[in-house]
Order: C-alpha cells, then sequence, then structure tokens
C-alpha cells in the first residue's frame, strides 16, 4: 500500500498528527477505550490547540481547570490561575478514544520493523507493509519504533516513579492541586463528573513502604495528603509509570520522526506532556507540509529548543520538591506575590518564554521579597 504520513501511535498526539495532516494513516497496537497512567491535567495551550482541530473539550463535558494551587507539609500554600484560558481534566479513556475516533485511527495494528529510505519509508505492520512518504513514532515513552531504530535510551539521572488511581468522590473546586510532602509529591485533578485522579510521586522507594500493600501505601500517603478523601473508593486498579527523565539519542533524521512521549518523557509533576505533545505535532504538521526534505532539521532545532525549556522546568520543580526547606520558601514567596507562580505556569505551558518572567517574579520564586 503507497499513501502519504504514516503514525504509529493512536493516543492524543497520533490522533491530533492525524487531523492535522490530511491524507495520513494513524495506526495503534491496542484497540480503545483503553487507559494509560497519566497526570490526566490538559493545559490551556492544549485546549487551545484541540478547538482548533474541531474538539471542543468543555462541549463534550470534560471538566474545566482554571489554575493551579501548591501546598506543602508546613502549611505554605500559593495559588495561581491560568493565564490564557482555561484547562481541562481529561480521562485518558474518554479522550483517547474520542480522539482516535475523530482521527480515524486504525487499532489493533502493530508496527514490526521499519526501514528508511531517501523519500520514502517502509513500515511492516501486522496488518501488512505500508509505504508512506513519511513516519512519525507517536508510541511512547517507551516507543518501539525508536527502539527498532536504536534512538530510545534509558531514563538516567535521579530514578522517579509515580502511582496513578482514580476515586469516586465530588471535589469542589477547578484546580490542579499539587502537594509537596518532602518524600513524595501528590498531583490532584478532576476529571470528569464524580471522579478525580490522584498521582503519587516520588523515589521507588518512598512509593511502597515493605509491609503494606500497593494500595495500602497509596492509602496512608492519600490520607496524609487529602485526609478528606481517605475513605473515598477506588474507580479501577492503580496504575504505575516511570522511571522518568527520558530522552532518545535522536528525534528526526530523514523521513522519520519521534513525537510526544516518545521524543522524551520528563517528571509529570509539571503536567505539562499532552499540550507539550500537542505543540510537537503541530509544529511537526507545519514542517512536513512546508518542506518534507527539511523537515527533519527544522524539527530537530524546533524540539530541542522546547525541550530545553521544559528541562528548565521540570528540573526547577523537582530541585524545589526535593528540599522541604526550599519548597516552603518558594510556595511561601508565591503565596505573596502569585503574578509570579502565573508567569511560570505560562512559561510551563509554552506560552511565554523564560527570557519574559521579570527579577521580581524569580525572586518571590526563591521566596527572597514579600511582593
Amino acid at each position: 500500500m503507497n499513501g502519504g504520513i504514516i503514525v504509529a501511535g493512536g493516543g492524543p498526539v497520533g490522533s491530533a498528527l492525524g487531523l492535522m495532516l490530511p491524507g495520513a494513516t494513524v495506526l495503534e497496537a491496542g484497540t480503545f477505550p483503553r487507559d494509560k497512567p497519566c497526570g490526566e491535567g490538559m493545559m490551556p495551550s492544549g485546549a487551545r490547540l484541540l478547538r482548533e482541530l474541531g474538539v471542543d473539550l468543555g462541549a463534550s463535558g470534560f471538566p474545566p481547570l482554571l489554575g493551579v494551587r501548591y501546598s506543602t507539609a508546613g502549611g505554605e500554600t500559593a495559588r495561581a490561575q491560568f493565564a490564557d484560558g482555561r484547562g481541562f481534566g481529561v480521562r485518558r479513556t474518554r479522550l483517547d478514544a474520542l480522539l482516535a475516533e475523530r482521527a480515524s485511527v486504525k487499532s489493533g495494528i502493530r508496527v514490526t520493523a521499519v526501514r528508511p529510505f531517501a523519500n520514502r519509508v517502509e513500515v511492516d505492520t501486522t496488518a501488512g507493509t505500508l509505504v508512506g512518504s513519511a513516519l512519525v513514532a507517536a508510541d511512547g515513552m517507551r516507543s518501539s519504533v525508536a527502539r527498532m531504530l536504536g534512538w530510545w535510551r534509558p531514563s538516567r539521572g535521579r530514578r522517579r516513579y509515580g502511582v496513578v488511581g482514580h476515586l469516586a468522590v465530588e471535589r469542589v473546586g477547578r484546580d490542579v492541586e499539587v502537594g509537596l510532602w518532602g518524600d513524595f509529591e501528590t498531583y490532584l485533578a478532576p476529571v470528569g463528573p464524580g471522579e478525580v485522579l490522584l498521582a503519587v510521586l516520588g523515589a521507588r522507594g518512598h512509593l511502597r513502604d515493605p509491609g503494606l500493600s500497593g494500595e495500602q501505601t497509596y492509602r496512608a500517603m492519600l490520607e496524609r495528603a487529602h485526609p478528606d478523601l481517605a475513605g473515598a473508593p477506588l474507580l479501577g486498579r492503580l496504575t504505575g509509570a516511570g522511571p522518568f527523565n527520558l530522552r532518545p539519542r535522536q528525534v528526526a533524521a530523514g523521513r522519520v520522526f519521534l513525537a510526544g512521549d516518545a521524543a522524551g518523557f520528563l517528571d509529570p509533576l509539571t503536567g505539562d506532556a499532552m499540550s507539550a505533545g500537542f505543540a510537537q505535532a503541530q509544529a511537526l504538521a507545519r514542517f512536513l507540509s512546508h518542506d518534507p526534505d527539511g523537515a527533519a532539521a527544522k524539527y530537530r532545532a524546533w524540539a530541542g529548543a522546547q525541550w530545553r525549556r521544559r528541562w528548565f522546568v521540570a528540573g526547577l520543580a523537582r530541585r524545589l520538591s526535593g528540599s522541604a526547606w526550599l519548597s516552603r520558601r518558594a510556595i511561601a514567596g508565591a503565596g505573596r506575590r502569585p503574578e509570579a507562580l502565573q508567569a511560570l505556569l505560562s512559561v510551563n505551558d509554552g506560552s511565554r518564554s523564560l527570557g519574559s518572567v521579570g527579577p521580581r517574579d524569580w525572586a518571590a520564586l526563591l521566596g527572597v521579597t514579600s511582593r
């Protein structure tokens, strides 16, 4: 079969590429609906891009997110509203199926081999061989396509993991709630009527008490972080992810590209992964449409700049979360100057550059100013 661009991976980023690239064929190894451990918080930039593609998350019933609230074990709190619109809590079982249907994803088809050439890519699948003008792998942080090409590499540096659960509870409020508890962090967001996501993040040794089961350990951390939710029943089973901080050796060469988590996965504490993946899809679609032969070089440069910005913000978040003293100072400073936290949220969302954050904002985030 000869065709246009082939996309391996029918999750949110792969489906978005299918909507952006006319004639693209999107393949997904799994079937829908399917679940995946994820923060399930869509930042405003990602929601805007989906709207441009004809997918209105608000009209589809996903709960709005208006900002982010941070708390520490010492009682400090800070909240900032998103400066550039609303985000949404997006239950992946619903979101993935919705986008896959819009993009006409072909599910249950796995890529088994990739053969790149100068002006085409041959892709063997469980349903036969496809020949495309380019291949985009959006098949997750453990991308099989990246492994086939020798581009994948394991996590480096401090290894962190996440445990994700969903609770049956009506949660008042429309914020993402991030808690910094010293030895672990929590990430709470409403993702549907009567349902919230609670993810627990940290080093492996902090996420599993050897004397307790996985659910008992999760419950103990839930009670410490959100005692009002301690008795809420779990919906489904707990899922895990990690280690984080994965970066492939290469994100593009010739007519083969990586996007979404396959192009690199940072610590999910910042909650920007899906929106960052949509930004990648938008940039890559533009490069492929305007200059397919030069798309790899342009995408490498663009993705490198995006990665550096995201790496800085994620590194800052990890450093603050890893020190009770630093986190208390930072959250107290942000509480006194909410516009500093709002500026950093916009940088994380990709709506502002790092250079736009002023000295007074940085000083507040370091806890050295009162306003």
